[in-house]
């Protein structure tokens, strides 16, 4: 078992991409619910924004933005991530998020903190202690597919029979989605849309018990995530949050799935 845990909150039917200025709602509402920080309150101090470039970075506002880029600095990991990184304003706006530089984004809340937290705990069992989790909003407008060792693949072929499942290639880019492969929305050959859910992939539960057929998988082009690193409890029945949840699905109408896994 990997040493590693994280979840995806994925929008059931796949296809769902809310447009920027719903994502932009969507933070002040996760910020009103103090489920992100608050860069204006005064628990924001509680915060350590210890570690890389990255969390450095998320100590201005209280998070940080990734992009997938050209990749113009070969192996040079350090000049990678700083092409590829920058704070998030202090609020958010919706031409900001459909900037077309911004395509494929991942929003990153990175928290670091003793008991009692500054904000509020994203899963269901929270181990003691000191905690740490990045919780994450992903966009794309291709679709993002997690790769576990307990998320089968779902099938990519188009109805012209071409794949239209690929990686990115980190030679020509730095992407912005981490142990992810790609599905195009649409054929090239085609120009048929695609649409993952007409297909089933077995998942598993990373902590045991039976794996499941899902329609879609784990296929998104809009997800919340959370990234618990090595710090998590290994249960079976983990799971987010209810009431995290319920805000997600109440702002946007629709009903999402739950996937995770351990590296």
């Amino acid at each position: 078992m990997g040493v590693e845990y994280e979840r995806w909150l994925i929008a059931k039917g796949s296809v769902f991409l809310p447009s920027g200025e719903a994502i932009a709602k969507l933070v002040e509402k996760l910020r009103k619910e103090h489920w992100i920080a608050d860069p204006a309150a005064p628990e924001f101090a509680r915060l350590r924004f210890a570690g890389g470039q990255r969390e450095k970075l998320a100590a201005k506002t209280g998070g940080y933005a990734v992009r997938t880029v050209e990749n113009d600095f070969g192996d040079d990991l350090a000049k990678k991530i700083a092409a590829s990184t920058e704070a998030l304003p202090a609020a958010l706006t919706a031409d900001w998020l459909d900037d077309p530089e911004r395509e494929e984004l991942r929003l990153v809340w990175p928290v670091e903190a003793d008991a009692p937290l500054p904000v509020r705990y994203p899963l269901t069992a929270r181990p003691e202690g000191s905690v740490s989790w990045k919780l994450e909003l992903h966009r794309a407008s291709d679709y993002v597919y997690p790769i576990a060792e307990n998320i089968d693949p779902v099938p990519t072929k188009c109805a012209c029979g071409d794949d239209l499942a690929f990686h990115w290639d980190e030679d020509e880019v730095v992407p912005a989605f981490e142990a992810s492969s790609g599905i195009f929305a649409e054929c090239e050959a085609c120009s048929r849309t695609f649409d993952p859910a007409k297909g089933v992939a077995v998942i598993g539960n990373p902590f045991g018990g039976a794996a499941e057929p899902v329609r879609g998988g784990a296929a998104y082009r809009f997800a919340l995530k959370v990234d618990c690193g090595k710090c998590f409890v290994a249960d079976a029945r983990l799971a987010f949050a209810p009431e995290l949840v319920a805000l997600v699905e109440e702002e946007f109408g629709r009903e999402f799935l739950q996937v995770g896994a351990v590296y």
